[in-house]
């Protein structure tokens, strides 16, 4: 096995890990492994450079120097450069993409705040963006989607592609036998934390408020219900 660290220059990219981390990406570490081939046909057996890169981060809350060795640079995503100011899009990219990993759907509810708050620490944040006043845009409507599945007993609710924000979840219409059955009341409550979550998170940049619409006339009564739950965004 070979190995080799690649320093980097600042500004530092912030990166998000699949490991659920984000950091400064300080470093990379590069690891070199022979992978024996055996080509059973052939009866020849060779030696082939398999290499791994990993992301060395610093700063903030971790430890300047600690090596992600769970989290491949490959599969990190790139937030921006330390310093740089980002958008919606940035955390909608975030939650999508930790969506995709291991992380539960209660995991996601912490995102926006700890999200946001990296960001600050690494001296960068997110701006809202402005209207043709120049004023920051503080009320958002999400469309939501919805796409049944399992002969029609099940039904998946997520955001338009064009909405500024991620919303996804699923509901179980009925009982299905031997499968745990999440109900549609547990799922209108999570889209409802979700939808406070960011609320908190992004409170001092001015969002005030996130309305749900949906273009499916036959889940208005989904929406309704949803946009009735009604918890302090503020926390007080």
């Amino acid at each position: 096995m070979e190995t080799q660290l690649v320093r980097l220059d600042k500004p530092y990219n912030i990166i998000y890990g699949s490991n659920g981390k984000i950091s400064l990406h300080i470093a990379t570490l590069i690891v070199i492994n022979e992978e024996k081939v055996d080509d059973a046909k052939k009866g020849v057996v060779s030696h082939s450079p398999v290499v791994n890169t990993y992301p060395v981060v610093g700063g903030g809350y971790g430890f300047d120097g600690e090596v992600w060795m769970k989290s491949e640079l490959k599969d990190c995503l790139l937030i921006c450069r330390e310093g740089e100011n980002v958008g919606l899009y940035a955390l909608k990219r975030s939650m999508e993409f930790c969506s995709k990993t291991h992380h539960t759907l209660d995991y996601l509810l912490m995102i926006p705040g700890s999200f946001s708050f990296s960001l600050l620490s690494y001296g960068s944040k997110l701006i809202l963006p402005l209207d043709d006043n120049k004023c920051t845009i503080s009320d958002y409507v999400v469309c939501l989607e919805f796409s049944e599945y399992n002969d029609g007993k099940s039904c998946t609710v997520y955001a338009d592609k064009d909405s500024d924000f991620y919303f996804y979840d699923f509901f179980d219409k009925v009982s299905i036998p031997s499968q745990l059955v999440h109900t549609i009341s547990a799922c209108i409550k999570y889209l409802a934390e979700l939808r406070d979550s960011y609320l908190r998170a992004l409170n001092f940049e001015g969002l005030r408020s996130i309305t749900f619409t949906t273009n499916d006339d036959s889940y208005q009564w989904f929406i309704d219900k949803l946009n009735s739950v009604k918890i302090d965004a503020t926390g007080v």
